[in-house]
């Protein structure tokens, strides 16, 4: 609890609000833990890592809560609701991030304050009056954010992380955020998932989120794929493409409808397994990866 700044009380940390904090938990979570335990741990060790995931992922969930969590879900709909914006597929480099539509560059892995200085170069932008009655992010309107993701896509010059933009959108709005100050040890920088100048280096806590999104993602695919037989994991790779069932005839030396059936129930398989949780297109381009990788040393 205590790497999350953003959920540490006023007064500080107090036992009271530990335990509170651990009722909490348990009644939130713990039909759904106990279930996840009972299905996948095999002994004590594997017990504990799937109970504090599901402790981490419970905190992580919490801080999403606060107003750095609302910012991100404002971006992502206006990215997943505008035209102007699509995300990598999961089949090509980079997959999970956003760029301009038809854009076809790869990753972009420049220094964050380039980005900033193009959202601040955007003219006109509005943002709306704040309200004590509806808690509102006095972040710009949704006319404004687009023209500013627009400008920050386009000096990417290729696809970018949702938290590279939060970030971005954080600087630019800093009233957006309730202030937290974080105190960045020399010896935390080494461990961040991020490039760049160190001013460009993500807070701790943002970094624990990221580096914990990226290993929930990595785990939930490998449970995947591990339920996935050889063939599945080749059909899994077709999914993509543009004629799934006459690559899989081909692949499977079986007739059309035949193929089409085995590509359907993958298709369901995958659905079934993946879900529908938030991150279900980052486990499926992770497990994009891990299919490729058990198809190259079949």
């Amino acid at each position: 609890m205590r790497r999350f700044p953003d959920l540490i009380p006023s007064a500080g940390w107090q036992p009271a609000d530990y335990e509170d904090t651990v009722q909490e938990f348990f009644a939130d979570r713990i039909e759904a833990v106990t279930a996840n335990l009972l299905a996948l741990a095999t002994d004590d060790d594997s017990m504990g890592k799937l109970l504090r995931r599901s402790i981490r992922s419970w905190l992580i969930d919490w801080v999403r809560k606060t107003p750095r969590g609302a910012l991100r879900r404002r971006l992502e709909d206006v990215l997943e609701e505008d035209d102007a914006f699509e995300q990598v597929p999961a089949s090509h480099e980079g997959s999970g991030r956003w760029r301009l539509s038809g854009s076809q560059a790869g990753p972009w892995s420049g220094a964050l304050s380039g980005l900033v200085q193009a959202a601040y170069a955007v003219t006109d932008v509005r943002v709306p009056v704040w309200s004590s009655q509806k808690r509102r992010s006095p972040v710009a309107d949704r006319a404004s954010i687009v023209a500013i993701l627009r400008a920050v896509l386009s000096t990417a010059q290729g696809s970018v992380e949702v938290a590279a933009l939060v970030s971005v959108f954080a600087q630019r709005f800093p009233a957006s955020l309730d202030p937290v100050e974080v105190a960045t040890e020399d010896s935390d920088l080494a461990d961040l998932p991020v490039g760049g100048d160190r001013e460009d280096v993500l807070d701790p806590q943002r970094a624990v989120i990221l580096q914990e999104d990226q290993l929930d993602v990595a785990v939930s695919a490998a449970e995947v794929v591990g339920r996935l037989s050889a063939e599945e994991c080749a059909l899994v790779l077709l999914l993509d493409g543009p004629s799934p069932a006459a690559a899989a005839q081909e692949l499977l030396g079986c007739g059309r409808s035949q193929a089409y059936l085995r590509v359907q129930r993958v298709r369901e398989k995958l659905k079934l397994l993946v879900g529908e949780q938030p991150d279900a297109p980052a486990v499926m381009a992770e497990v994009m990866l891990l299919c490729t990788a058990a198809a190259k040393t079949a």
